[in-house]
């Protein structure tokens, strides 16, 4: 029990918020990039609004989708500008950025498995960036071909299974967010390949909802921002569930699903009405009945 004397000494210390606990490499750039990224973008809207928003051609061959708005789109190519232009300054080619994209996304899939979701998170929207900086170079420098694209596809395989292993492991003791995962796992497979089986076979399956730009973009964002809403909702747990993502995850596993059954029901009809069109016609030959004069007359023989 205090006297008088020390109680009145004693001053009551301000609860601090739970973000300010989190480690020093979790706040730093957990603050720093998105108000840097959130200033750009202010000033991208002035430009715009003063000289028009900019009209990517690449942009325009891109399913339309409330997912990921244009303007955003627009604004990650103006913010590539200046990185491009360092590539082809250092004569680094697109094949070496595309295997570039992998070794980060392998790097944060490492991450996110160990639990470092924010440094996960933030290398995993490096390497979505560096998957978008390979076709911006390839094309400023007119160095597009089959190979480079067979190469950028095949490697975004890749890129897809590593970084939902890493989330795999984090909830192998989390069966519900196990299943959402491996569920969303499953769908972003089927998405990409089919719509590469029918561009293929001649059939565009250009339609549907998160696709790739719209994966990367969701689920590196919400994997880069998660620890904040863990630092409030959920203090001090070990091996934190991470709202955020989960609910991402949700989202994805549910969408992705519904445009992989939504492009093979495009593809599907387009391979059937083509073999509608190319079939030739049945001709239908009717025998005249025989008449009394054909029935009486004989009919010439051939030896």
């Amino acid at each position: 029990m205090l006297d008088p004397v020390h109680a009145s000494l004693t001053v009551t210390q301000p609860a601090t918020s739970p973000l300010w606990n989190l480690p020093p490499m979790v706040l730093v750039p957990l603050l720093g990039l998105p108000s840097f990224w959130v200033a750009c973008f202010l000033i991208y809207c002035v430009k715009c609004a003063i000289f028009g928003m900019d009209r990517t051609p690449r942009i325009d061959q891109v399913t339309k989708t409330p997912w990921l708005p244009r303007i955003f789109m627009e604004f990650g190519y103006w913010m590539f500008r200046i990185p491009v232009r360092l590539f082809i300054a250092l004569g680094i080619t697109p094949n070496m950025i595309t295997f570039g994209s992998m070794l980060l996304t392998m790097l944060a899939s490492l991450s996110i498995a160990l639990g470092h979701f924010a440094f996960g998170g933030w290398t995993l929207l490096f390497a979505f960036a560096c998957d978008a900086w390979d076709g911006i170079v390839a094309r400023a420098t007119s160095n597009c071909s089959p190979a480079g694209e067979f190469f950028d596809s095949t490697m975004d395989r890749y890129n897809d299974a590593f970084t939902f292993l890493g989330f795999l492991f984090y909830y192998r003791n989390e069966p519900w967010m196990f299943a959402v995962t491996a569920l969303a796992l499953v769908g972003s497979g089927v998405v990409s390949y089919s719509r590469a089986k029918g561009d293929s076979v001649g059939v565009s399956a250009n339609v549907g909802y998160m696709q790739r730009h719209e994966r990367g973009v969701w689920l590196g964002v919400s994997t880069a921002l998660a620890p904040i809403a863990a630092a409030y909702f959920e203090p001090g747990v070990p091996a934190p569930i991470y709202h955020i993502v989960a609910a991402v995850m949700v989202l994805m596993a549910v969408l992705t699903n519904i445009t992989a059954v939504w492009r093979i029901k495009v593809v599907m009809n387009g391979l059937l009405q083509r073999a509608s069109v190319s079939r030739p016609a049945r001709v239908v030959v009717e025998a005249k009945p025989a008449t009394a004069s054909t029935e009486l007359t004989p009919q010439p023989t051939h030896s």
